[in-house]
């Protein structure tokens, strides 16, 4: 089963844009984040109990901060380059 969800989101971030807007750094901040229970099980310690499932799930870590990364990022839509008025720069004629 771990296997198949790996294997289904390695092929996802085959096709991501990493030259786009900060789409590696999203990536590389979601999965550091998603390691700090295995690396750093103390690290939480502090936590109320109440959000032990979530900051204990390496999984949950990173899913939210890569959500909330991608919408402080990513969130006021796609890059389109703003077009020029045709009527920017001429003076109305009466």
């Amino acid at each position: 089963m771990f296997g198949m969800v790996a294997a289904t989101g390695i092929r996802i971030l085959a096709h991501v844009d990493y030259g786009r807007r900060h789409n590696l750094l999203i990536i590389a901040i979601s999965i550091a984040v998603g390691m700090i229970p295995l690396v750093a099980p103390t690290f939480f310690a502090q936590v109320p109990r109440s959000l032990g499932p979530i900051v204990n799930s390496g999984i949950t870590l990173a899913a939210i901060s890569a959500v909330l990364l991608n919408a402080l990022f990513n969130g006021d839509g796609p890059d389109v380059e703003a077009e020029p008025d045709e009527h920017e720069g001429r003076i109305a004629s009466v």
